[in-house]
């Protein structure tokens, strides 16, 4: 099945791409090179300068016009010593699509390697979707195919996912102030295992198939009000994966406060991952955290905000509380702001928890951005300020400036170049020479 997507899938795609010559096409570029050496003992690494490619590609109104096809992906040539792994070239289709839409109904269909975000349900699929309005404010719509694999996991020759993925969401709409849906997900048997510590993982039941159940709300009965999240339920644990609340309020103009809630329990939520799975023993079984922010547009100029965060776990308990001052000057083209955070934990959180450590550390940062028609600049300063050393170090903070031209309207040449210190390194400076490309065409081959 899946062999048979890999062929079927592209050819879909490039049947489409003589007729982009005629569709509004819009691409997105960016060729990023960088450059470091890496002078630590034991490494065999004299000089890394790996080149990489970002590409976005939308063409839209297709053939009889409803037609659009969309594409991002990225490649890699390490042009010294290699970067990342034993490859010299890498590259992913993060997805690559091809999507119809219908007149009535607000139908659509869309075949290729797509994102599916509806409900409690968040997958990247080789395959196919559909969706539809149905009478008396009900809608539909399904999903199926193979699930797209990521590397394999240590001394394993999988990443722990099935071969085939199924699911979809049933909603009901009444008039624009409230939607209810019922989603859910299903995919083939995860694979066995071979090394002895994640056998151990599936003989515990730790480790399974990705299978949820959910439910999920939007209620605004008014425009200064909205709340919004969902519940997904692990049929495999048989118990609650996670809840997750959003609540929005909006009392005077410019005033805008949210409140939220999350709670996921471990085990269920990442029942399907090696890596988390692994994990759970130090994560324990239950996570929760309920915060909020409030945030005031004071003019076009100048808006504040400020937010506070309490999480809860099995291990303990922690906070999260500070603000952020955002400035917009000089008819937009000078944007800066400045914030600072203090996360208050006890000794469970830190990085080696021992009876005397801690995990509370400060986080200040400032930043500014500076564009014109012609060059663009910006600098960006942030810092973590330890209560207790890491590693004999009390910090770890960096420094990135960037300069960049616009060589047309389209076509950017920039540069960063950054410095810092960490508790894993002494002195870290960094650098990248970035080409950015972006231009939409219209219908009739000029571009917009």
């Amino acid at each position: 099945m899946k062999k048979l997507l890999y062929h079927l899938l592209p050819a879909l795609l490039l049947s489409a791409m003589p007729a982009a010559a005629l569709a509004d096409t819009s691409v997105d570029s960016t060729t990023i090179v960088r450059f470091f050496q890496d002078g630590r003992t034991g490494s065999t690494k004299d000089f890394v300068a790996p080149a990489t490619e970002f590409l976005t590609l939308d063409a839209d109104k297709l053939g009889d016009g409803k037609l659009s096809v969309h594409l991002y992906g990225w490649g890699r040539v390490d042009l010294a010593d290699k970067s990342f792994n034993n490859n010299t070239f890498d590259g992913s289709i993060t997805y690559a699509y091809a999507n119809y839409r219908f007149d009535q109904a607000n139908a659509q269909i869309r075949a290729g390697r797509f994102f599916v975000n509806e409900g409690i349900v968040n997958e990247q699929v080789d395959g196919l979707s559909a969706r539809t309005d149905l009478p008396l404010g009900f809608g539909i719509s399904a999903f199926g195919g193979a699930t797209v694999h990521t590397a394999h996991m240590a001394n394993e020759s999988t990443d722990g996912k099935g071969d085939g993925i199924i699911g979809g969401r049933l909603n009901y709409r009444y008039k624009g102030m409230l939607e209810l849906g019922v989603s859910g997900v299903y995919e083939s048997d995860a694979p066995h295992l071979t090394s002895p510590a994640n056998i151990a993982l599936e003989n515990e039941g730790k480790f399974g198939s990705h299978r949820l159940v959910g439910g999920d709300v939007w209620f605004s009965p008014h425009r200064v009000f909205d709340i919004m999240g969902h519940t997904s339920y692990n049929t495999e644990t048989k118990a609650v994966a996670e809840h997750s609340y959003l609540l929005n309020v909006r009392p005077i103009s410019n005033l805008v406060l949210t409140g939220e809630f999350n709670e996921y329990h471990n085990r269920d939520m990442f029942f399907s991952s090696i890596l988390f799975a692994s994990m759970v023993d130090r994560l324990n079984e239950r996570s929760r955290s309920i915060g909020g922010r409030a945030s005031y547009e004071f003019n076009k100029f100048f808006e504040l905000s400020g937010d506070y965060k309490h999480y809860t776990r099995d291990i303990g308990q922690a906070d999260r509380f500070g603000g952020d001052a955002r400035l917009t000057l000089l008819d937009k083209t000078v944007r800066a702001g400045l914030g600072y955070h203090y996360l208050r934990s006890g000794a469970n959180f830190a990085l080696f928890p021992a009876p005397n450590a801690s995990g509370s550390f400060h986080e200040a940062r400032v930043y500014a951005m500076h564009d014109t028609k012609g060059y663009f600049s910006a600098i960006d300063a942030i810092g973590y300020f330890f209560k207790q050393n890491i590693n004999g170090r009390p910090s770890a903070w960096e420094v990135i400036g960037s300069l960049g031209y616009h060589i047309t309207p389209a076509l950017a040449l920039s540069g960063d170049i950054s410095y810092g210190q960490n508790p894993q390194f002494v002195d870290e400076l960094k650098g990248l020479i970035r080409l950015t490309y972006n231009m939409n065409y219209a219908s009739k081959g000029g571009s917009k």
